[in-house]
């Protein structure tokens, strides 16, 4: 599982932690929630090159991301709607489903 956390500007710092998927070309699938109290925007990034972009998913909601290729899965570019200080270590997790 991979996690970024939310900064006072609302900003996501770097990924930490890894998800690869392995499941054949365009099969992989990973699963985002939201773990902060503002809805969220961002890219997913295969081995470093974004492959889908501007990703939104509610406040307290999930979203399953799906026709990915193989390879290490990252969140970036990851954005709040507003930045707050109260929002300051909110995370986002980004889990490994296929």
């Amino acid at each position: 599982m991979g996690t970024v956390t939310i900064n006072a500007s609302g900003v996501g710092a770097a990924q930490s932690g890894t998800v690869t998927t392995a499941a054949g070309s365009g099969a992989g699938k990973i699963i985002v929630t939201n773990d902060s109290d503002s809805t969220i925007n961002f890219d997913v990034a295969t081995a470093g090159t974004t492959v889908q972009s501007n990703i939104t998913v509610q406040a307290k909601d999930y979203r399953i991301v799906e026709g990915l290729n193989d390879g290490a899965q990252t969140l970036v570019s990851l954005t709040t709607s507003h930045g707050t200080s109260a929002q300051v270590n909110e995370v986002v997790y980004n889990t490994l489903i296929a």
